[in-house]
């Protein structure tokens, strides 16, 4: 999925396209969108050569089902989905949409539970959420899936944080942090 190490850009504020839009990644995630400005959003970031990676979840005003997914890529032309639905997310696939499933590290047995339902999944990604925390499991993790690129997300503020994920075996992360970008 990655051709290079990337700090993905995640919107939460519409006030901060922009700079993602001059942000070196080539993808960027819209989230807590609504579905009323997000084919506008999706074709600006087309236009600057960006791939549209939207939070299923977070797209206000959609289902969170098949329907949705196929709403997503044919009516607002959205590149790939995250989500911690893995349903959801082989809809996405068998359309042909990129797939990163979400992962959150709440303890030990969101860790098992997480690892047990990657086995026999085939996405693009998997993003592990908080960033500082993940990078403790990437073996593990890589030992499962390792043809999916390694996402961390979450709790990244600072320069050196991110660099350490980098170095420590993800592909990319994602931040709401411009200054990051």
């Amino acid at each position: 999925m990655f051709s290079q190490k990337t700090v993905i850009p995640s919107i939460r504020q519409l006030k901060d396209l922009q700079s993602a839009l001059s942000s070196k990644s080539t993808y960027i995630f819209l989230s807590e969108v609504h579905i009323g400005n997000l084919k506008e959003l999706t074709n600006r970031c087309h236009q600057a050569g960006k791939k549209v990676i939207v939070h299923l979840d977070l797209v206000e005003g959609l289902t969170k089902d098949t329907k949705g997914v196929k709403w997503l890529k044919e009516m607002f032309k959205v590149d790939g989905v995250i989500s911690p639905n893995q349903r959801v997310l082989n809809a996405a696939s068998k359309m042909g949409m990129l797939t990163i499933y979400r992962i959150f590290l709440f303890d030990s047995r969101s860790l098992d539970q997480s690892l047990k339902s990657l086995k026999n999944t085939h996405f693009d990604g998997v993003e592990i959420l908080p960033g500082p925390f993940a990078i403790h499991f990437v073996e593990r993790i890589q030992s499962i899936v390792p043809e999916a690129s390694l996402l961390a997300g979450g709790f990244l503020d600072t320069k050196d944080k991110i660099n350490k994920i980098l170095h420590g075996g993800f592909v990319a992360v994602t931040t709401s942090n411009r200054e990051l970008w």
